[in-house]
Protein backbone atom coordinates (compact mmCIF):
# COMPACT_ATOMS: atom_id res chain seq x y z
CA UNK A 1 0.00 0.00 0.00
CA UNK A 2 1.62 3.23 -1.07
CA UNK A 3 0.24 6.26 0.29
CA UNK A 4 2.22 8.97 -1.89
CA UNK A 5 -0.28 7.88 -4.34
CA UNK A 6 -2.98 9.11 -2.38
CA UNK A 7 -2.04 11.72 -0.39
CA UNK A 8 -2.04 14.86 -3.15
CA UNK A 9 -0.59 17.78 -1.45
CA UNK A 10 2.53 19.25 -1.95
CA UNK A 11 5.38 18.60 1.08
CA UNK A 12 4.78 22.44 2.34
CA UNK A 13 0.89 22.15 2.45
CA UNK A 14 -1.28 21.80 5.62
CA UNK A 15 -2.40 18.10 5.97
CA UNK A 16 -4.10 18.40 9.35
CA UNK A 17 -4.74 20.76 11.77
CA UNK A 18 -5.82 20.39 15.83
CA UNK A 19 -5.70 22.65 18.95
CA UNK A 20 -3.56 25.19 16.67
CA UNK A 21 -1.03 22.92 15.57
CA UNK A 22 -0.09 21.51 11.79
CA UNK A 23 1.22 18.80 10.05
CA UNK A 24 2.51 19.22 6.71
CA UNK A 25 2.39 16.99 4.04
CA UNK A 26 5.65 16.15 4.50
CA UNK A 27 5.52 15.94 8.59
CA UNK A 28 2.22 13.50 8.09
CA UNK A 29 4.59 11.00 5.75
CA UNK A 30 7.27 10.87 7.85
CA UNK A 31 4.90 10.03 11.27
CA UNK A 32 3.27 7.77 8.93
CA UNK A 33 6.04 5.77 8.28
CA UNK A 34 8.06 5.83 11.51
CA UNK A 35 4.83 4.24 13.01
CA UNK A 36 4.51 1.80 10.08
CA UNK A 37 8.26 0.64 10.80
CA UNK A 38 7.52 0.13 14.07
CA UNK A 39 4.50 -2.17 13.18
CA UNK A 40 6.58 -4.30 10.86
CA UNK A 41 9.40 -4.80 12.86
CA UNK A 42 7.23 -5.67 15.92
CA UNK A 43 5.34 -8.06 13.33
CA UNK A 44 2.39 -7.07 14.77
CA UNK A 45 -1.18 -8.07 12.09
CA UNK A 46 -3.84 -6.71 14.09
CA UNK A 47 -3.89 -3.22 15.97
CA UNK A 48 -7.11 -1.66 17.85
CA UNK A 49 -6.93 2.09 17.87
CA UNK A 50 -8.45 4.25 20.38
CA UNK A 51 -8.14 7.94 20.19
CA UNK A 52 -10.52 11.21 20.12
CA UNK A 53 -9.82 13.11 16.79
CA UNK A 54 -6.45 13.92 16.94
CA UNK A 55 -3.29 13.54 14.56
CA UNK A 56 -2.75 10.00 16.37
CA UNK A 57 -5.86 8.54 15.11
CA UNK A 58 -5.15 9.78 11.33
CA UNK A 59 -1.33 8.79 11.69
CA UNK A 60 -2.40 5.20 13.22
CA UNK A 61 -4.73 4.46 10.73
CA UNK A 62 -2.62 5.34 7.51
CA UNK A 63 0.25 3.71 9.05
CA UNK A 64 -1.50 0.38 9.41
CA UNK A 65 -2.57 0.40 5.79
CA UNK A 66 1.12 1.32 4.96
CA UNK A 67 2.91 -1.66 7.00
CA UNK A 68 -0.35 -3.32 5.16
CA UNK A 69 -2.16 -4.53 8.06
CA UNK A 70 -5.68 -4.52 10.30
CA UNK A 71 -6.72 -2.03 11.58
CA UNK A 72 -9.75 -1.75 13.79
CA UNK A 73 -11.26 1.75 15.40
CA UNK A 74 -12.55 0.98 18.46
CA UNK A 75 -15.38 4.08 18.73
CA UNK A 76 -14.90 6.11 22.32
CA UNK A 77 -18.21 5.94 22.66
CA UNK A 78 -19.01 2.42 23.24
CA UNK A 79 -19.54 0.96 26.41
CA UNK A 80 -17.04 -0.66 27.75
CA UNK A 81 -18.77 -4.67 27.18
CA UNK A 82 -18.73 -3.20 23.22
CA UNK A 83 -14.94 -1.91 23.28
CA UNK A 84 -13.68 -5.55 24.66
CA UNK A 85 -16.25 -7.49 22.33
CA UNK A 86 -14.66 -5.95 19.37
CA UNK A 87 -10.73 -6.18 20.73
CA UNK A 88 -11.83 -9.69 21.75
CA UNK A 89 -13.82 -10.50 18.11
CA UNK A 90 -11.01 -9.50 16.17
CA UNK A 91 -8.15 -10.83 18.51
CA UNK A 92 -5.70 -7.01 18.63
CA UNK A 93 -2.56 -7.80 19.21
CA UNK A 94 -1.72 -4.34 20.13
CA UNK A 95 -4.18 -1.51 21.09
CA UNK A 96 -2.55 2.26 20.22
CA UNK A 97 -4.78 4.59 22.66
CA UNK A 98 -3.52 7.97 24.22
CA UNK A 99 -4.83 7.32 28.07
CA UNK A 100 -4.13 4.68 31.00
CA UNK A 101 -5.47 1.56 29.55
CA UNK A 102 -8.70 0.31 31.41
CA UNK A 103 -10.15 -2.55 29.67
CA UNK A 104 -6.64 -4.43 29.84
CA UNK A 105 -4.48 -3.12 33.14
CA UNK A 106 -1.76 -5.74 33.11
CA UNK A 107 -1.24 -5.16 29.10
CA UNK A 108 3.22 -4.42 28.73
CA UNK A 109 2.88 -0.52 27.48
CA UNK A 110 5.02 1.38 25.31
CA UNK A 111 5.46 5.06 24.46
CA UNK A 112 5.61 4.93 19.96
CA UNK A 113 5.55 8.63 19.85
CA UNK A 114 5.83 11.30 22.35
CA UNK A 115 4.67 14.37 20.73
CA UNK A 116 1.86 12.20 19.05
CA UNK A 117 0.78 10.82 22.05
CA UNK A 118 0.76 7.28 20.89
CA UNK A 119 0.85 4.95 23.35
CA UNK A 120 0.80 0.95 22.05
CA UNK A 121 -0.42 -1.91 24.93
CA UNK A 122 0.40 -5.35 23.53
CA UNK A 123 -2.61 -7.52 24.64
CA UNK A 124 -2.83 -11.24 25.36
CA UNK A 125 -4.36 -13.25 23.21
CA UNK A 126 -6.52 -16.06 24.23
CA UNK A 127 -5.80 -18.05 21.17
CA UNK A 128 -9.35 -17.77 19.43
CA UNK A 129 -8.95 -18.39 15.91
CA UNK A 130 -9.84 -15.34 13.62
CA UNK A 131 -11.52 -15.87 10.74
CA UNK A 132 -10.90 -12.67 7.72
CA UNK A 133 -11.31 -12.27 4.14
CA UNK A 134 -7.75 -12.34 2.48
CA UNK A 135 -7.11 -8.23 2.19
CA UNK A 136 -8.79 -7.47 5.16
CA UNK A 137 -7.52 -4.10 5.87
CA UNK A 138 -9.85 -2.65 8.12
CA UNK A 139 -12.75 -4.09 10.43
CA UNK A 140 -15.25 -1.17 11.19
CA UNK A 141 -17.77 -2.47 14.23
CA UNK A 142 -21.25 -1.40 13.66
CA UNK A 143 -23.59 -1.79 16.50
CA UNK A 144 -26.85 -1.84 14.00
CA UNK A 145 -29.63 -2.77 14.92
CA UNK A 146 -28.54 -4.67 17.90
CA UNK A 147 -26.07 -4.16 21.17
CA UNK A 148 -23.06 -6.52 20.08
CA UNK A 149 -21.21 -4.93 17.30
CA UNK A 150 -20.87 -6.92 13.86
CA UNK A 151 -17.29 -6.42 12.20
CA UNK A 152 -17.57 -5.65 8.46
CA UNK A 153 -13.74 -6.06 6.68
CA UNK A 154 -12.91 -3.30 4.57
CA UNK A 155 -9.61 -3.29 1.98
CA UNK A 156 -7.78 -0.47 1.46
CA UNK A 157 -7.98 -0.26 -1.87
CA UNK A 158 -12.17 -0.01 -1.38
CA UNK A 159 -12.28 2.62 0.89
CA UNK A 160 -9.71 5.25 -1.16
CA UNK A 161 -12.17 4.00 -4.17
CA UNK A 162 -14.79 6.11 -2.75
CA UNK A 163 -12.43 8.77 -1.56
CA UNK A 164 -11.45 9.42 -5.29
CA UNK A 165 -14.84 9.09 -6.30
CA UNK A 166 -16.24 11.67 -3.66
CA UNK A 167 -13.37 14.20 -4.62
CA UNK A 168 -14.07 13.31 -8.37
CA UNK A 169 -18.25 14.55 -7.55
CA UNK A 170 -16.93 18.31 -6.66
CA UNK A 171 -15.38 20.80 -8.23
CA UNK A 172 -13.48 22.65 -5.16
CA UNK A 173 -10.27 24.11 -5.21
CA UNK A 174 -9.67 24.81 -1.66
CA UNK A 175 -10.81 21.83 0.22
CA UNK A 176 -10.53 22.73 4.15
CA UNK A 177 -13.02 20.15 5.86
CA UNK A 178 -14.26 20.23 10.05
CA UNK A 179 -14.28 16.75 11.12
CA UNK A 180 -17.73 16.93 13.43
CA UNK A 181 -18.56 13.05 13.84
CA UNK A 182 -15.95 10.74 15.86
CA UNK A 183 -13.08 9.26 13.53
CA UNK A 184 -14.15 5.78 13.97
CA UNK A 185 -17.01 6.03 12.31
CA UNK A 186 -16.92 5.11 8.58
CA UNK A 187 -18.44 8.08 6.80
CA UNK A 188 -16.29 10.48 8.30
CA UNK A 189 -13.12 8.24 7.87
CA UNK A 190 -13.30 8.33 4.22
CA UNK A 191 -15.11 11.20 3.21
CA UNK A 192 -13.80 13.40 5.60
CA UNK A 193 -9.99 12.03 6.14
CA UNK A 194 -9.43 10.07 3.37
CA UNK A 195 -11.16 12.58 0.24
CA UNK A 196 -9.31 15.59 1.63
CA UNK A 197 -6.17 14.66 1.58
CA UNK A 198 -6.34 12.91 -1.71
CA UNK A 199 -7.50 15.80 -2.91
CA UNK A 200 -4.13 17.65 -1.19
CA UNK A 201 -6.44 19.79 1.28
CA UNK A 202 -6.86 20.01 4.68
CA UNK A 203 -8.62 18.43 7.30
CA UNK A 204 -9.51 19.92 10.71
CA UNK A 205 -9.45 17.84 13.87
CA UNK A 206 -11.07 19.25 17.62
CA UNK A 207 -11.58 16.91 20.42
CA UNK A 208 -14.91 15.52 21.92
CA UNK A 209 -15.11 18.49 24.73
CA UNK A 210 -14.28 21.48 21.78
CA UNK A 211 -16.92 19.86 19.12
CA UNK A 212 -19.77 19.99 22.30
CA UNK A 213 -19.83 16.67 22.59
CA UNK A 214 -19.87 13.57 25.91
CA UNK A 215 -19.45 10.25 24.72
CA UNK A 216 -21.95 10.12 21.56
CA UNK A 217 -24.17 12.84 22.88
CA UNK A 218 -23.76 16.80 21.96
CA UNK A 219 -24.56 18.01 25.48
CA UNK A 220 -22.64 22.00 24.51
CA UNK A 221 -24.43 23.42 20.84
CA UNK A 222 -22.70 26.68 21.80
CA UNK A 223 -19.49 24.98 21.62
CA UNK A 224 -19.90 23.42 18.29
CA UNK A 225 -21.52 26.47 16.53
CA UNK A 226 -18.25 28.24 17.83
CA UNK A 227 -16.04 25.77 16.41
CA UNK A 228 -17.68 26.21 13.36
CA UNK A 229 -16.92 29.98 13.46
CA UNK A 230 -13.61 30.21 14.26
CA UNK A 231 -12.20 27.22 12.08
CA UNK A 232 -14.43 28.70 9.45
CA UNK A 233 -14.60 25.37 7.18
CA UNK A 234 -15.37 24.60 3.49
CA UNK A 235 -17.17 21.54 4.04
CA UNK A 236 -18.45 19.46 6.93
CA UNK A 237 -20.50 15.93 7.89
CA UNK A 238 -23.57 15.64 9.90
CA UNK A 239 -25.94 13.06 10.71
CA UNK A 240 -29.53 14.19 11.03
CA UNK A 241 -29.78 15.21 15.00
CA UNK A 242 -26.88 17.03 14.39
CA UNK A 243 -28.32 18.87 11.33
CA UNK A 244 -31.65 20.06 13.29
CA UNK A 245 -29.48 21.67 15.71
CA UNK A 246 -27.73 23.70 13.49
CA UNK A 247 -31.15 24.64 11.26
CA UNK A 248 -32.59 25.02 15.51
CA UNK A 249 -29.34 27.72 15.61
CA UNK A 250 -30.01 29.63 12.20
CA UNK A 251 -34.26 30.18 13.53
CA UNK A 252 -32.17 31.82 16.51
CA UNK A 253 -30.33 34.25 14.42
CA UNK A 254 -27.04 32.24 14.06
CA UNK A 255 -25.56 32.43 10.74
CA UNK A 256 -23.42 29.99 8.91
CA UNK A 257 -19.72 31.00 7.62
CA UNK A 258 -19.66 31.97 4.09
CA UNK A 259 -16.89 29.55 3.78
CA UNK A 260 -19.54 26.94 4.26
CA UNK A 261 -20.41 25.65 0.58
CA UNK A 262 -21.13 21.87 1.36
CA UNK A 263 -22.85 20.07 4.23
CA UNK A 264 -23.07 16.28 3.74
CA UNK A 265 -25.96 14.20 5.70
CA UNK A 266 -26.36 10.49 6.15
CA UNK A 267 -26.87 8.30 8.47
CA UNK A 268 -30.51 8.12 8.35
CA UNK A 269 -33.10 10.34 5.92
CA UNK A 270 -33.76 13.35 6.10
CA UNK A 271 -37.43 15.15 5.14
CA UNK A 272 -37.02 17.34 2.49
CA UNK A 273 -39.18 20.00 4.09
CA UNK A 274 -36.37 19.74 6.80
CA UNK A 275 -33.79 20.32 4.20
CA UNK A 276 -35.81 22.79 2.35
CA UNK A 277 -35.89 24.98 5.30
CA UNK A 278 -31.97 23.86 6.00
CA UNK A 279 -31.30 25.65 2.79
CA UNK A 280 -33.68 28.76 2.94
CA UNK A 281 -31.22 29.58 6.37
CA UNK A 282 -28.63 29.39 4.28
CA UNK A 283 -26.82 25.67 5.04
CA UNK A 284 -25.92 23.82 2.30
CA UNK A 285 -27.11 19.96 2.84
CA UNK A 286 -27.08 17.54 0.57
CA UNK A 287 -28.28 14.23 1.24
CA UNK A 288 -26.32 11.32 0.59
CA UNK A 289 -27.06 7.51 1.06
CA UNK A 290 -24.27 4.54 2.21
CA UNK A 291 -23.71 1.67 4.30
CA UNK A 292 -20.47 0.31 5.77
CA UNK A 293 -21.00 -3.01 3.60
CA UNK A 294 -20.97 -1.01 0.57
CA UNK A 295 -17.60 0.77 2.31
CA UNK A 296 -19.82 3.91 3.26
CA UNK A 297 -21.21 6.20 1.18
CA UNK A 298 -22.41 5.23 -2.53
CA UNK A 299 -24.75 7.89 -3.41
CA UNK A 300 -24.79 11.82 -2.77
CA UNK A 301 -26.11 14.83 -4.15
CA UNK A 302 -23.72 17.53 -5.38
CA UNK A 303 -24.32 20.91 -6.46
CA UNK A 304 -24.25 19.76 -9.75
CA UNK A 305 -26.76 17.48 -9.34
CA UNK A 306 -29.47 17.73 -6.39
CA UNK A 307 -32.71 16.15 -6.16
CA UNK A 308 -34.22 17.70 -2.74
CA UNK A 309 -35.71 14.53 -1.49
CA UNK A 310 -33.37 12.00 -2.96
CA UNK A 311 -30.42 10.39 -1.79
CA UNK A 312 -28.74 11.73 -5.24
CA UNK A 313 -27.10 9.68 -8.03
CA UNK A 314 -24.39 6.86 -7.97
CA UNK A 315 -20.76 8.00 -7.20
CA UNK A 316 -19.23 5.61 -9.88
CA UNK A 317 -17.31 2.93 -7.44
CA UNK A 318 -20.60 1.22 -7.02
CA UNK A 319 -23.58 -0.45 -9.21
CA UNK A 320 -27.30 0.32 -7.78
CA UNK A 321 -29.91 -1.69 -8.92
CA UNK A 322 -33.71 -2.59 -7.76
CA UNK A 323 -35.06 -5.63 -7.36
CA UNK A 324 -38.34 -6.19 -6.01
CA UNK A 325 -38.36 -2.76 -4.41
CA UNK A 326 -34.81 -3.71 -2.49
CA UNK A 327 -31.42 -1.19 -3.07
CA UNK A 328 -28.74 -3.70 -4.33
CA UNK A 329 -24.97 -2.67 -4.64
CA UNK A 330 -22.80 -4.48 -6.47
CA UNK A 331 -18.89 -3.38 -7.22
CA UNK A 332 -17.22 -1.72 -4.87
CA UNK A 333 -18.32 -3.63 -1.27
CA UNK A 334 -16.99 -5.16 1.86
CA UNK A 335 -14.64 -8.47 1.91
CA UNK A 336 -17.15 -10.12 4.15
CA UNK A 337 -18.14 -10.15 8.01
CA UNK A 338 -15.42 -11.05 10.89
CA UNK A 339 -15.58 -14.67 12.02
CA UNK A 340 -18.16 -15.69 9.27
CA UNK A 341 -16.34 -17.59 6.77
CA UNK A 342 -20.12 -18.02 4.88
CA UNK A 343 -20.19 -14.58 4.38
CA UNK A 344 -16.53 -13.89 2.48
CA UNK A 345 -16.20 -12.45 -1.02
CA UNK A 346 -20.00 -11.54 -1.60
CA UNK A 347 -20.64 -10.84 -5.41
CA UNK A 348 -23.73 -8.40 -4.28
CA UNK A 349 -24.75 -6.67 -0.93
CA UNK A 350 -28.56 -6.84 -0.76
CA UNK A 351 -28.90 -3.47 1.38
CA UNK A 352 -32.72 -4.43 2.90
CA UNK A 353 -33.24 -0.74 2.11
CA UNK A 354 -36.54 0.13 -0.34
CA UNK A 355 -36.25 2.44 -2.71
CA UNK A 356 -36.54 3.06 -6.56
CA UNK A 357 -34.23 4.39 -9.28
CA UNK A 358 -35.34 7.39 -11.97
CA UNK A 359 -32.94 8.23 -13.98
CA UNK A 360 -30.18 7.71 -11.81
CA UNK A 361 -31.41 9.00 -8.77
CA UNK A 362 -31.75 7.19 -5.89
CA UNK A 363 -34.86 7.80 -3.97
CA UNK A 364 -35.76 5.88 -0.49
CA UNK A 365 -38.69 4.74 0.93
CA UNK A 366 -37.55 2.69 4.00
CA UNK A 367 -36.53 -0.31 5.41
CA UNK A 368 -37.66 -4.08 4.16
CA UNK A 369 -37.82 -5.34 7.56
CA UNK A 370 -39.78 -2.05 9.03
CA UNK A 371 -42.77 -2.58 6.80
CA UNK A 372 -45.58 -2.50 8.94
CA UNK A 373 -48.86 -4.56 7.98
CA UNK A 374 -51.96 -3.09 10.16
CA UNK A 375 -54.91 -5.25 11.60
CA UNK A 376 -56.05 -4.24 8.04
CA UNK A 377 -53.89 -6.21 6.32
CA UNK A 378 -52.33 -2.97 4.56
CA UNK A 379 -48.66 -2.09 4.22
CA UNK A 380 -47.45 0.72 5.85
CA UNK A 381 -43.79 2.31 5.74
CA UNK A 382 -43.13 3.68 9.62
CA UNK A 383 -40.22 5.68 7.43
CA UNK A 384 -42.88 7.70 5.02
CA UNK A 385 -44.66 8.94 8.08
CA UNK A 386 -41.86 9.88 10.45
CA UNK A 387 -40.29 11.79 7.48
CA UNK A 388 -43.06 14.13 7.43
CA UNK A 389 -43.45 14.21 11.14
CA UNK A 390 -39.72 15.34 11.34
CA UNK A 391 -40.56 17.88 8.90
CA UNK A 392 -42.71 20.01 10.97
CA UNK A 393 -39.50 21.36 13.16
CA UNK A 394 -41.02 20.46 16.59
CA UNK A 395 -39.46 17.09 16.64
CA UNK A 396 -36.55 15.59 17.44
CA UNK A 397 -36.83 11.68 17.10
CA UNK A 398 -40.30 9.93 15.86
CA UNK A 399 -41.16 6.41 15.78
CA UNK A 400 -44.61 4.92 14.25
CA UNK A 401 -45.73 1.41 15.33
CA UNK A 402 -49.40 -0.45 13.81
CA UNK A 403 -48.06 -3.77 13.41
CA UNK A 404 -51.14 -6.37 13.70
CA UNK A 405 -52.98 -2.68 14.97
CA UNK A 406 -56.15 -0.33 13.57
CA UNK A 407 -54.35 2.52 13.58
CA UNK A 408 -50.84 4.28 13.56
CA UNK A 409 -49.57 5.91 16.54
CA UNK A 410 -45.83 7.50 17.62
CA UNK A 411 -43.26 7.99 20.10
CA UNK A 412 -42.20 11.89 19.95
CA UNK A 413 -39.47 13.24 21.23
CA UNK A 414 -39.97 17.30 20.69
CA UNK A 415 -36.82 19.47 19.85
CA UNK A 416 -37.71 21.39 22.76
CA UNK A 417 -39.13 21.14 26.79
CA UNK A 418 -40.61 23.83 26.33
CA UNK A 419 -43.00 22.47 23.22
CA UNK A 420 -46.83 22.17 24.54
CA UNK A 421 -48.80 18.69 23.57
CA UNK A 422 -51.30 20.92 21.96
CA UNK A 423 -48.50 22.30 19.80
CA UNK A 424 -47.80 18.56 18.99
CA UNK A 425 -50.86 17.52 18.24
CA UNK A 426 -51.48 20.79 15.90
CA UNK A 427 -48.09 19.27 14.29
CA UNK A 428 -49.92 15.66 13.82
CA UNK A 429 -52.99 16.99 12.88
CA UNK A 430 -51.77 19.10 10.05
CA UNK A 431 -49.61 15.94 8.66
CA UNK A 432 -52.71 13.40 9.11
CA UNK A 433 -54.23 15.74 6.13
CA UNK A 434 -51.64 14.70 3.94
CA UNK A 435 -51.72 10.90 4.66
CA UNK A 436 -54.57 8.27 3.70
CA UNK A 437 -57.21 7.43 6.79
CA UNK A 438 -55.08 3.69 7.43
CA UNK A 439 -51.74 5.56 7.83
CA UNK A 440 -52.57 9.06 9.88
CA UNK A 441 -51.52 9.19 13.86
CA UNK A 442 -54.42 8.71 15.85
CA UNK A 443 -52.47 8.60 19.37
CA UNK A 444 -48.84 9.63 20.80
CA UNK A 445 -46.91 9.69 23.63
CA UNK A 446 -43.59 11.83 24.64
CA UNK A 447 -40.59 9.80 25.30
CA UNK A 448 -37.40 10.61 26.36
CA UNK A 449 -34.52 10.67 23.33
CA UNK A 450 -33.29 7.73 21.90
CA UNK A 451 -29.17 7.48 22.29
CA UNK A 452 -26.30 5.31 22.17
CA UNK A 453 -26.27 5.27 26.62
CA UNK A 454 -30.10 3.95 26.55
CA UNK A 455 -29.09 1.50 24.01
CA UNK A 456 -31.78 3.08 21.71
CA UNK A 457 -29.17 4.52 18.57
CA UNK A 458 -26.82 3.17 16.68
CA UNK A 459 -23.97 5.04 15.67
CA UNK A 460 -25.11 6.37 12.95
CA UNK A 461 -27.76 8.42 14.28
CA UNK A 462 -30.83 5.95 13.39
CA UNK A 463 -33.12 4.67 15.47
CA UNK A 464 -32.64 1.41 16.74
CA UNK A 465 -36.45 0.44 15.93
CA UNK A 466 -37.02 -3.12 17.81
CA UNK A 467 -35.22 -1.86 21.10
CA UNK A 468 -37.42 1.13 20.99
CA UNK A 469 -40.68 -0.51 20.52
CA UNK A 470 -39.68 -2.83 23.24
CA UNK A 471 -38.67 -0.63 25.51
CA UNK A 472 -41.91 1.43 25.18
CA UNK A 473 -43.53 -1.59 25.23
CA UNK A 474 -45.99 -0.65 27.81
CA UNK A 475 -46.57 2.98 26.56
CA UNK A 476 -47.90 1.85 23.12
CA UNK A 477 -49.95 -0.71 24.74
CA UNK A 478 -51.52 2.91 26.54
CA UNK A 479 -52.26 4.32 23.34
CA UNK A 480 -54.53 1.72 22.02
CA UNK A 481 -56.26 1.36 25.10
CA UNK A 482 -57.42 4.77 24.81
CA UNK A 483 -59.44 6.17 22.11
CA UNK A 484 -58.01 8.66 19.46
CA UNK A 485 -56.16 11.79 21.27
CA UNK A 486 -58.16 14.08 19.22
CA UNK A 487 -60.85 13.32 21.53
CA UNK A 488 -58.62 13.40 24.85
CA UNK A 489 -60.44 15.86 26.82
CA UNK A 490 -58.89 15.00 29.94
CA UNK A 491 -55.12 16.30 28.07
CA UNK A 492 -54.58 19.79 28.73
CA UNK A 493 -53.92 21.74 25.71
CA UNK A 494 -51.57 23.90 27.58
CA UNK A 495 -49.76 20.76 29.54
CA UNK A 496 -45.59 21.52 29.13
CA UNK A 497 -43.58 18.18 28.62
CA UNK A 498 -40.57 16.99 30.74
CA UNK A 499 -38.38 15.01 29.25
CA UNK A 500 -36.18 12.44 31.45
CA UNK A 501 -32.93 11.30 30.53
Amino acid sequence: MLLKHYLNGDDTDIALKHKGKSLTYLALKEAVAQLANWIINNNVSRIGIAFDNSFAWVVSDLACQQAQVCCVPIPLFFSETQQRHVIEESQCEYLLTSEALTLFPSSKKEILSDSLNIIGYALVSDSTAVFMPTGTNKITFTSGSTGTPKGVCLSSESQWRVAKSIDGAFEQDDVHHLCLLPLSTLLENIAGIYAPLFHGGTVELASASARGFEGSRLVNPHALLDLIDSLQPTSIILVPELLMMLLQACLKGWLPPVSLTFIAVGGAHVSPIVLAQARAKGLPVYEGYGLSEAVSVSTLNTPQCNVPGSAGKALGHNTLSIDNGEIVVTGNHFLGYLNQPESFYPTQVRTGDLGTITDGVLTLSGRKKNIMVNSSGRNVSPEWIESLLMGSGVLRQVLIFCEARPYCVALLVPTSPHISIDELRKATALINQHLPDYAQVEDFDVVAPFTLENGLLTQTGKIKRDSVIAYYSNNIAALYATSSFFSHAQKSATQHITLGE
